[in-house]
């Protein structure tokens, strides 16, 4: 069987499995089992296959049709500007959060040019609670090599993905931290006493939530995508347990869900130690990131 007999009956079989992109998913994984790229599929189209090969390819589809995330199979995922290495301990960056990435960015510069215009040295320091696959933390700190970032992540399995991602990228201003971000006194124990950013994509999915995919429910770490208190536990959590270790004048971002903005602005509306509170949204226009700005 040649290559391009394997790469349509692929596609017309992913196809008649309703996966939403069935072309590229097919691509991705014949290209990963042969060890090629995705133009060089076309360009050895009447290659012959042999066995083991084939074999290979089976086993991949197989993977597929039972589900599992093609970022999973291929062991590695694109984000923001880099390449990160995932598995099933942690969770597949969205594209999504790369707004998280932009946003933090932006408000970065801005901050160093208001340093600067008013003549003072500050080290930024940023904090990323629940670093998973550290894409956040790793996307940062390649765009601002002069800040001192600190991915905390607990889970020991997350921590070694993280640690790859760090050494991947060539991070040499990412500190990586071992410690349950409940435990805000360790953390903080090995890193420094106040951050100027505090960013998180933490689980905020409330477990009784029916919108969720069947495959990403199976698939990916349930820890890291569900939170108790209708998905508010950890952000209310971490707010409380982290705002004592903010600048005056430092900034919280956290990742939630399109539903929860309201009820955190309401929440928060309150709170006499922070002077600005808003909700950014995410490229396809729902609300996804809870902003608030520490009283100076």
């Amino acid at each position: 069987m040649i290559l391009k007999e394997v790469l349509d009956k692929t596609i017309t079989f992913f196809k008649q499995k309703n996966f939403e992109t069935p072309r590229l998913d097919a691509e991705l994984l014949i290209a990963s089992g042969l060890g090629l790229e995705r133009i060089q599929l076309y360009l050895k189209y009447d290659q012959p296959l042999k066995d083991p090969e084939l074999e290979k390819l089976r086993e991949l589809v197989k993977r597929r049709t039972l589900g599992e995330p093609i970022a999973y199979i291929l062991g590695h995922k694109e984000f923001y500007k880099s390449t990160f290495k995932v598995n099933s301990s942690v969770l597949i960056p969205r594209p999504e959060t790369e707004s998280l990435v932009e946003i933090t960015n932006d408000l970065i510069e801005k901050k160093i040019k208001e340093d600067v215009a008013s003549g003072t040295e500050n080290k930024i320091s940023i904090l990323d609670l629940g670093s998973g696959s550290g894409c956040i933390a790793v996307s940062i700190a390649k765009e601002n090599e002069d800040v001192a970032v600190y991915a905390v992540e607990k889970s020991p399995e997350a921590f070694l993905v993280l640690q790859e991602n760090v050494t991947l990228n060539e991070c040499k201003n990412i500190k990586t931290i071992n410690q349950d971000a409940e435990n805000e006194k360790e953390v903080i124990a090995e890193s420094v006493s106040e951050f100027d950013f505090i960013v998180s994509n933490p689980p905020y999915i409330d477990i009784e939530d029916v919108e969720v995919d069947a495959a990403v429910k199976k698939f990916e770490p349930n820890e890291a995508l569900f939170a108790a208190e209708k998905g508010f536990y950890f952000i209310d959590s971490w707010i409380q347990k982290y705002s004592p270790y903010l600048k005056p004048g430092g900034i919280f971002i956290f990742e939630m869900g399109y539903k929860q903005g309201d009820i955190l602005l309401k929440k928060y509306s309150d709170k006499k130690i922070f002077s600005e509170i808003k909700v950014f949204k995410d490229l396809s226009g729902k609300d996804r990131f809870f902003f608030l700005k520490k009283m100076i």
